[in-house]
């Protein structure tokens, strides 16, 4: 190597040193220390300690062993075209982490030269470095039910470019903005970067009600469909109006409905944006769901009455999987820890928020879902309508 070349490549390297001295600290590796534990600990995600130490396998440390600890939060300049998708993806953060940390009210306005904070875990799901502080990312486990955003469904979607609007949107797919809007539980006209959008399927949102009331059976109507809208189980209303056969009701009957009492939020006072449909890591998974924000061992409470039953995943980490008596099944990722398995009412403690599956090193939080005879459907209406924000 000519002289020239070597002296430029120990000032880069010199360079280097000096950047980890001036921004990070070490770590000496204790028997029993795992990366993810020491990532927790120091508020950094597990992709950021094995990169900053060219590990390749975060499954072989070694006591002795010392570890550069990167730093917490970086500053990013914003340039000319850029948008929170692709500075989030240089970084290996997510839009919502680059969101929560900057407490920027439109996503979709920032500006060359603005400043923003970075954070040094990628935690927050909703972009491209998944949930919490791994980069890949999928809220649910692959061993678990719903993987998120390879669920079974499989209409048409749109990948939101930047500038797009939903009349535009609409208008070049051939779709109403209604049908847009409807299937991914859109409350108002935003959209973000990088978001996909099915352009057609099922809306829903879930109400609990604390009042009995009658309903005149319409044609066509299934007692699933009439428990749905008021908030109750269809078990309750064929017992109060004696019906031995679910499915035999005839149009112009009237039935008496029970209270089905209130839908309740799964984790009070939780922080949270209309994150869904936004990418994971690589662009092939989008996410299914809403992240609430809150501190670590929060109790996480049951929406509705239902079953409830938890499983453990590389991904997700312990979840539960919830089949309410409204009909809809809701599933929340990354919990600390868990009550037991079986019947429940709306409002028991079933679970802890936490940081287990990738969201290791990452904020603390919980990945919420619903999915609707199998299909996802986002849960942000029904948390508003709720009055969980």
């Amino acid at each position: 190597m000519p002289v020239d070349r070597r002296v430029r490549a120990a000032s880069v390297a010199t360079a280097l040193t000096l950047l980890v001295a001036l921004f990070s600290v070490d770590y000496t590796v204790k028997p029993g220390d795992t990366l993810g534990a020491i990532a927790r600990d120091n508020n950094v995600s597990v992709s950021d300690l094995a990169a900053a130490n060219n590990i390749s396998n975060p499954n072989l440390i070694r006591a002795g062993q010392v570890l550069v600890i990167p730093s917490k939060d970086r500053t990013h300049v914003v340039s000319s075209g850029e948008s929170l998708y692709t500075i989030a993806k240089k970084y290996g953060t997510t839009v919502a982490a680059l969101i929560k940390a900057n407490k920027l009210d439109n996503p979709n306005l920032i500006r060359p030269d603005q400043k923003l904070v970075v954070p040094g875990s990628a935690g927050g799901s909703g972009s491209s470095g998944g949930s919490g502080g791994s980069t890949g990312g999928s809220d649910s486990n692959g061993s678990n039910q719903k993987p998120d955003g390879n669920s079974a469904r499989s209409g048409r979607y749109h990948i939101v470019k930047k500038g797009e609007t939903l009349e535009q949107i609409a208008k070049a797919e051939g779709v109403s903005v209604e049908a847009i809007t409807t299937a991914n539980g859109i409350t108002n006209h935003v959209i973000y970067t990088g978001t996909r959008l099915f352009l057609d399927g099922p809306g829903h949102t879930s109400r609990g009600s604390s009042e009995s009331g009658t309903y005149t059976v319409q044609r066509g109507d299934r007692l699933v469909d009439i428990a749905n809208r008021y908030g109750t189980s269809v078990s309750k209303i064929a017992s109060t109006n004696g019906i031995s056969n679910i499915n035999l009701i005839r149009a112009g009957r009237s039935l008496k409905v029970p209270a089905g009492g209130a839908w309740v939020c799964p984790v009070k006072g939780a922080s949270f944006f209309n994150d869904w449909g936004f990418p994971r890591a690589g662009g092939t998974r989008f996410h299914e769901g809403n992240d609430l924000f809150t501190k670590f061992g929060a109790p996480i409470f049951a929406p509705v009455s239902g079953t409830v039953k938890f499983k453990t995943g590389v991904l997700g980490g312990l979840q539960f999987n919830l089949k309410g008596a409204d009909g809809v099944e809701y599933i929340g990722s990354h919990l600390s820890a868990k009550e037991t398995d079986g019947k429940v009412s709306a409002g028991d403690v079933i679970g802890y928020v936490g940081t287990s599956g990738n969201a290791a090193g990452g904020s603390p939080h919980l990945h919420f879902g619903m999915y609707l005879k199998g299909l996802p459907i986002n849960p942000y209406p029904t948390l508003i309508a709720n009055g969980c924000k």
